[in-house]
């Protein structure tokens, strides 16, 4: 029958998971024996080429084969010619799967109407969910074989189960979170091919495209989602066109509102979620973003952010859209003359910097290693001590004290949340952490003038004293990214900007990263910082040891030092005789950063962007920047206006610094 077909001829396709049908294009005949059952590989569109697979005659529908030689599947032949799926051969195949220990499985994902493959007379049906029970531990799944009556109705467990929606057990044991597996409406709305590719990550699907997809097929949509992030100082809304309830493209419209949700409380924090818009949709994110649900990390997390560890984060959903509160921002203004005598300190996971600068000039400066997991917050308070006493030595007073550190502050400068303590035990961290930077600033100068943000809003702050422009996009790609926006007057919008925990890569098979511990996949901290490159440095040719290739155990650690050291193997491959093969490292990260511009700039108005950060450094870093330009010329032309902008030497080491010795005003 393969005579009738030729490779790139278009068809539709059987997908084994769910036994339906999606346009397909032929990508490989053969004639082998060892082909003979499944002779025609095809590619789905709109898929990943992981997803390609070899299928029977029969699970293709295509004019070019004649009538009389196709095998209907189970959904096409009458109920009169079918037999009965055989009891022995389902005995039997009970039986062998019982006589072989398999990993325990995940069936959360199935949802009652789900379409599947159900195994029968050692032949796999197209079928459906019926139910899925908790107490039928071997065979909890009902199903129905489609066109079959209801007496051939049957309870079967994985092993007699196709679909991509039961996966095993993670790691630990426990059942994968609910809502966490993509359901394959989602993947068929949600992945897209990026038009420029990413030569080490094939699968690479970026958020921003997964959105665009979906709004254009959404926009006839009667049913929208609307939320809102309430916060101390404002809170962000968003309202979301979504498919009607019931139906199978309802799914993607939960799932894709899951991440967007997650988006948002990334870039300004909340302190509880408001819903309101169809039911099911509302209860199953209202499940997602509760203790056992997918988005478990940001309800524990978010409390911390926001300073009240106290007050759990809640989830309500309101009858009337005018409950919803209304969008609110509070701009921050803060200091950009660093007059008089000031100390200054950025805090990051590899080490302490600390600065002296006297009527804005550094005077002193100097960088000291620190190990970040270490447990005991003496240990941080005593090591940022002892570099700020040495810088105040340099002056012969202290006016004010500005710093910077990852995470999370308050504007009471508490370290709310910040993961340069990732170790220190939720009690201690209330107790010693919180307040440190107010007492450092104490010991170190008494009650001077204090002013501690992130050090990502540093960053923009910087750039924009040296563009002398607003706008101002600053993304270091340092150990994670760390990012930070300052707007058209140069002041801070007041949002946290933790784009590091933001989706930017919806491919089910994304890495997770080791500060979400596992809960998520795709991540910038995976993509726009070191670990970007790290874990391509195998795959771009780079020789590495055995330890230092993506994913043993040793580099998907939070420890930063393994991930440093090959970042230096790969920047010195660069200048080595694979430098055109390692260079693809870089122009994957630098469509990464393309992709995740793009995605930034529904939210921030972006005129500028300052890159900095041990990522960015040499040749391999400018190569980073000429594919992120490729990317917004080519695919998102209304962004190619951004400047890029690198920091200098003389930015990293004065710029940055008098911006945050800048930061507290001298009364």
């Amino acid at each position: 029958m393969v005579e009738y077909l030729s490779e790139g001829m278009k068809l539709h396709a059987m997908y084994g998971a769910d036994g339906e049908f999606y346009p397909a294009e032929v990508v490989t005949l053969s004639t082998s024996a060892k082909r003979k059952k499944y002779p025609v590989k095809v590619h789905y569109n709109g898929y990943e080429t992981t997803d390609d697979a070899w299928v029977s005659i029969d699970m293709l529908k295509c004019k070019a084969l004649p009538k009389d030689k196709k095998a209907a599947p189970a959904t096409k032949t009458t109920k009169a010619t079918k037999a009965a799926p055989a009891p022995k051969a389902k005995a039997k195949a009970k039986a062998k799967a019982k006589a072989k220990a398999k990993p325990e499985m995940d069936y959360s994902g199935l949802t009652k109407g789900m379409r599947l493959q159900a195994e029968a007379d050692g032949k796999y049906w197209a079928a459906e969910v019926v139910t899925v029970s908790k107490k039928k531990k071997e065979t909890p799944v009902k199903v129905t074989f489609i066109g079959y009556d209801k007496q051939y109705d049957e309870w079967l467990g994985a092993d007699r189960l196709r679909s991509k929606a039961i996966v095993p057990m993670s790691k630990d044991g426990g059942k994968a979170a609910f809502g966490a597996v993509m359901p394959q409406a989602a993947k068929k709305l949600l992945l897209v091919k990026p038009k420029v590719k990413a030569p080490l990550d094939p699968g690479f699907s970026p958020l921003i495209l997964a959105k665009q997809k979906y709004l254009e097929a959404a926009k006839e949509c009667k049913d929208k989602l609307t939320w809102a992030l309430p916060r101390e100082d404002g809170c962000g809304c968003y309202t979301l066109p979504v498919f009607a309830d019931g139906t199978r493209e309802a799914r993607a419209s939960a799932y894709l509102a899951g991440i967007l949700i997650q988006e948002m409380i990334w870039q300004r924090s909340a302190g509880s979620l408001i819903l309101h818009g169809p039911p099911k949709i509302c209860k199953f994110i209202e499940k997602c973003y509760s203790v056992g649900g997918a988005y478990e990390f940001e309800v524990t997390s978010m409390p911390k952010v926001c300073g009240t560890p106290d007050k759990p984060f809640e989830v309500k959903i309101v009858e009337n859209e005018s409950d919803i509160p209304e969008a609110k921002d509070t701009p921050q203004v803060c200091g950009k003359d660093a007059n008089g005598c000031r100390l200054a300190f950025d805090l990051g996971k590899s080490d302490i910097k600390t600065v002296a600068v006297k009527d804005n000039e550094v005077v002193y400066s100097k960088e000291t290693e620190w190990d970040v997991t270490n447990p005991d917050p003496q240990y941080h308070y005593d090591a940022i001590l002892a570099a700020l006493k040495l810088a105040k030595d340099t002056l012969p007073k202290v006016d004010a004290i500005g710093g910077s550190a990852t995470g999370t502050v308050s504007g009471h400068n508490e370290a709310t949340w910040c993961d340069i303590f990732p170790n220190v035990p939720p009690d201690v961290y209330k107790e010693k952490v919180v307040d440190i930077f107010v007492r450092l600033g104490k010991e170190i100068a008494g009650d001077v003038p204090l002013k501690v943000i992130n050090d990502g809003e540093v960053t923009a702050l910087a750039a924009v004293q040296k563009i002398k422009s607003g706008n101002v996009m600053g993304i270091s790609m340092g150990s994670s990214e760390g990012a930070g926006y300052a707007n058209a007057d140069g002041n801070l919008m007041g949002w946290i900007s933790e784009l590091c925990y933001c989706r930017i890569d919806l491919n089910p098979k994304a890495p997770t990263d080791p500060w979400s511990k596992g809960a998520h996949r795709g991540l910038s901290h995976m993509y726009l910082g070191q670990r970007g490159t790290t874990k391509l440095a195998a795959k771009g040719g780079v020789e590495v040891p055995a330890n230092y290739k993506y994913p043993h155990a040793d580099m998907c650690t939070i420890k930063h030092e393994n991930h440093a050291q090959c970042l230096k193997l790969i920047q010195e491959a660069m200048k080595g005789d694979k430098a055109d093969e390692v260079k693809k490292i870089y122009e994957t990260v630098g469509t990464y950063l393309g992709y995740a511009l793009a995605g930034y700039c529904e939210f921030y108005k972006i005129d500028h962007v300052m890159i900095l950060g041990r990522v960015s450094k040499g040749k391999g870093g400018d190569i980073m920047l000429d594919q992120a330009k490729k990317v917004l010329e080519e695919e998102f032309p209304q962004f190619g206006h951004i400047t890029f902008h690198t920091a200098d030497d003389h930015f990293k080491a004065v710029g940055q610094c008098i911006a945050a010795a800048a930061l507290p005003e001298i009364k």
